[in-house]
């Protein structure tokens, strides 16, 4: 149970709170502001769930707290190195994607460019998998590019993959998907 659920049901017991309005502005007293990034990816979020754009759901999640805590399970099951264990989704801190100029890159390059920008970025390449189902299985892996750019503004070819290829799988859920597991690995 998160801060904001404990003060309400604390003050709707001891008949603190009279109104839903009193709850409401309680609720919003405890819960962080969004930033306009945050903002924008749960409206593009919004809008791929209502287009079934599975693609576009996965680019507000790697540029988005808010949208991936919103689009995953309660429970996620994680697996690194061949060790499972699940984590609540407020918990789970690991997520490993992120995106910078329309490019997928690991979230810990992200973070560590944004407090230097002189930090080398970790570049993925992504694929994206359907079930018949309706479930997605988006496969990821560091790569290097050659750099060697056709004339537009791409990396050019990946020229290595390192690290071990990870998973990240989701299921339908309430006309949308959410995020349900995390697998790096056996070991």
């Amino acid at each position: 149970m998160n801060k904001q659920a404990v003060i309400i049901g604390v003050a709707t017991a001891f008949g603190l709170l009279g109104t839903q309005a009193q709850a409401a502005r309680i609720h919003a007293e405890t819960a962080p502001a969004l930033s306009e990034t945050d903002t924008y990816a749960l409206e593009t979020a919004a809008a791929a769930c209502k287009d079934e754009d599975f693609n576009a759901l996965m680019g507000a999640m790697a540029i988005s707290e808010a949208v991936r805590l919103k689009y995953s399970a309660p429970e996620i099951t994680v697996v690194k190195d061949g060790t499972t264990s699940t984590v609540a989704s407020g918990d789970y801190a690991d997520f490993p994607i992120g995106m910078m100029d329309y490019y997928y890159v690991s979230r810990a390059s992200m973070q560590a460019w944004d407090s230097n920008p002189d930090a080398e970025l970790e570049y993925l390449d992504m694929e994206f998998n359907q079930s018949q189902y309706n479930q997605w299985a988006v496969e990821w892996q560091h790569v290097r590019f050659d750099g060697n750019s056709e004339g537009g503004d791409d990396q050019g070819e990946i020229v290595e993959r390192f690290g071990e290829p990870a998973v990240l799988s989701f299921e339908p859920f309430d006309g949308c998907w959410r995020l349900v597991e995390d697998f790096r690995g056996q070991g």
